[in-house]
């Protein structure tokens, strides 16, 4: 076994057992080198799976050199001899964790296959036994991933042809470890690729079911060789790992979100019985309207209940918003919105269909030429439990008319929207709508001051009142905010770590934390229609909006992701920030500090590639704000 240097490591990790990595078929201590390197253990240690031609000889021999007591890790052929350990050393093992592995037997068809392989490799080298089934070893995007292929290419040739029939052998010899799978009582954990085809991904649930509180989750963007692929992933699931004790320890199975999906968080109709449509569900970004609200397209998702001309729910939600808002067909709110639809806004909420109808019209008064581009739509869900949109839209056009901006200016907009929406059987039944307001009240070259004071005083004249109601939820006493973001709102590991993300940023106020997730060229397409590039724009941004709010509380309240046609993954969140005006940043029209209560209603996307941020669409409105201050001076006066 190969130990490595001790680290020096604080408060709990002191008292961490060793951790036992056992790397797969041509593979050594490489393989787990970036996934450590997001990791703190004081003593790992790398198993040599040589000297031995089965399983269960290969496991007597590591536990005659392991550690009295230690964690398991065990990849591929590793996590084939980690199920025979846990079998032979059952109080040894105090955790296990099983990456891109099986615990079913090999096939009786493929024990030639490999043998040949084996010879094969004799003949023509290790490099060539390693491109031979490189296609299926990694994700699609990792294919032509030259650096990627030769570390594994230089592990195989330093392991040599002799030494491969060996490790083949054990691979072939292993026992059907499905029959003990039960009989595990410590703490374990399932990965795999999202992508992987080595072994498949009923065979992990296979080992996940079976094991008392097991918990399974798919590592985005890679293939059989996780570790190598994506070792951030990785390395956060294994960093929980090593928190548990005791199955106690573990996040419930059942809690939404403890099981984390594949990188799509579109989980598809539940039922063991039932067999679910294979998805095509087309993207906005690259395609014209007419490709995504096509004429002649056959479905190609389940939408029971939804109307004939709908494909997909993206073809839903770009078709109905076009025909409602740009071909002006309003009456279509009546046979896509439920009677008593309820529609959040950031100024105000609308609980039945004939104002959101009503509403509607007054807006294409003011603004006749209006016309809306559905920029990209991020869903979850399916047509029996429900499904969820988060729908960005760009809007441009002249404000011509007199309407609720008064006079017409007879000058030209562009604003972005983003509006969620929760919809079963072609009814949209809830609404979150995110719409920059101030963008267009700027750029008509309208005064923000007047218009939302006008806008307050008819809500005060109508009773409503934004008194302070004191502490808000930042802090509870005198405690300090949670270390860890709670996660449950999360369907797989890319919308975790943004969930993680916001947390570092928004509520621990770690903005450092932005200069770690999203790329150096990142852009930032913001309120007010601003572009911006780069970490440290970003963080000025965000920085604006917290020291407007100094004490605001930061809340998710839903996230969802799909994976993306340009590479990655884009990611939706819907957010709520709670706090008091007490210093200075975006609400630069107020002047100074007015210590009014003050709630933002938020809605930002964001695409991951390779591991960063890239881009970052982020809606708020600040014309909302201006008008809840105000709003909150009038009730103050008014109690004077």
């Amino acid at each position: 076994m190969n130990q490595s240097a001790p680290i020096k490591a604080h408060g709990a990790a002191d008292e961490q057992l060793p951790l036992l990595l056992l790397p797969g078929t041509a593979c050594d201590g490489r393989l787990f080198e970036p996934m450590l390197e997001h990791l703190n253990v004081p003593v790992t240690i790398v198993g040599d799976l040589n000297g031995a031609s089965t399983a269960k000889e290969m496991a007597a021999k590591l536990l005659e050199r392991a550690p009295e007591r230690f964690s398991l890790l065990g990849f591929s052929l590793g996590g084939i001899v980690a199920l025979e350990m846990a079998a032979q050393a059952t109080q040894r093992v105090a955790r296990l964790a099983l990456v891109d592995t099986t615990a079913r037997p090999v096939p009786a068809n493929d024990i030639d296959r490999r043998r040949v392989e084996v010879v094969n490799a004799a003949e023509t080298g290790m490099a060539d036994y390693v491109r031979g089934g490189w296609d299926r070893s990694v994700a699609p995007d990792n294919v032509g991933n030259t650096q990627l292929l030769q570390t594994v290419i230089a592990m195989a040739e330093d392991l040599g042809a002799e030494r491969l029939g060996p490790q083949v052998e054990i691979g072939i010899s292993r026992a059907d470890s499905r029959k003990r799978l039960r009989k595990i009582a410590v703490p374990t954990l399932v990965l795999a690729g999202e992508h992987e085809q080595v072994c498949t991904l009923e065979a992990h649930r296979e080992i996940a079911d079976a094991i008392t509180g097991a918990q399974f989750y798919t590592i985005p963007q890679a293939g059989h060789f996780a570790p190598l692929e994506n070792p951030a992933a990785v390395a956060r699931h294994v960093r929980d790992w090593l928190d548990w004790t005791t199955i106690n320890d573990m996040p419930a199975k059942a809690a939404q979100g403890a099981v984390m999906s594949d990188v799509t968080s579109n989980p598809k109709i539940k039922g063991s019985s039932e067999v679910a449509l294979e998805e095509s569900v087309l993207q906005v970004e690259r395609r014209d309207y007419r490709d995504i609200a096509p004429d002649d397209r056959p479905r190609s998702q389940s939408l029971d209940g939804f109307d004939d001309i709908y494909t997909d729910i993206v073809d839903y939600i770009i078709r109905c918003t076009h025909k409602i808002w740009d071909e002006r067909d309003i009456g279509l709110i009546y046979t896509h919105y439920t009677h008593n639809c309820v529609l959040y806004g950031t100024t105000g909420t609308i609980y039945n269909r004939e104002d959101v109808v009503r509403d509607t019209i007054q807006r294409l008064v003011s603004f006749p030429e209006r016309r809306g581009m559905g920029t990209q739509v991020i869903w979850n869900g399916n047509d029996k439990d429900g499904f969820y949109t988060s729908h960005l839209v760009t809007g441009s056009g002249r404000h011509t008319q007199y309407g609720h901006l008064g006079q017409p200016t007879f000058k030209p907009f562009v604003s972005r929207t983003i509006a969620d929406c929760m919809i079963h059987r072609n009814m949209i039944y809830r609404e979150w709508v995110v719409a920059d307001q101030m963008a267009i009240i700027k750029q008509l070259g309208l005064d923000p001051n007047h218009f939302a004071a006008r806008t307050a005083k008819s809500k005060f004249d109508a009773g409503l009142t934004s008194l302070d109601i004191g502490e808000n939820r930042r802090f509870l006493g005198q405690t300090r905010p949670n270390e860890k973001a709670d996660t449950s709102l999360a369907h797989n590991d890319i919308e975790a770590q943004t969930i993680e993300m916001l947390h570092e940023v928004f509520t621990k106020r770690m903005f450092g934390r932005i200069a770690q997730d999203y790329a150096p060229n990142a852009q930032y397409h913001g309120p007010l229609m601003k572009e911006l590039y780069g970490q440290a724009a970003i963080i000025h941004q965000h920085l604006g909006l917290i020291g407007s709010l100094p004490d605001a509380s930061y809340e998710v309240q839903h996230v969802a992701s799909n994976p993306c046609e340009e590479g990655g993954t884009k990611v939706a969140v819907r957010w709520l920030m709670e706090g008091h005006h007490l210093g200075y940043g975006i609400l630069n029209e107020l002047g100074d500090p007015t210590g009014k209560r003050v709630q933002v209603m938020g809605m930002s996307h964001y695409h991951w590639k390779d591991g960063k941020i890239v881009d970052e669409w982020n809606v708020y409105d600040e014309l909302s704000m201006l008008v809840q201050v105000k709003l909150g001076q009038l009730a103050e006066a008014g109690q004077a």
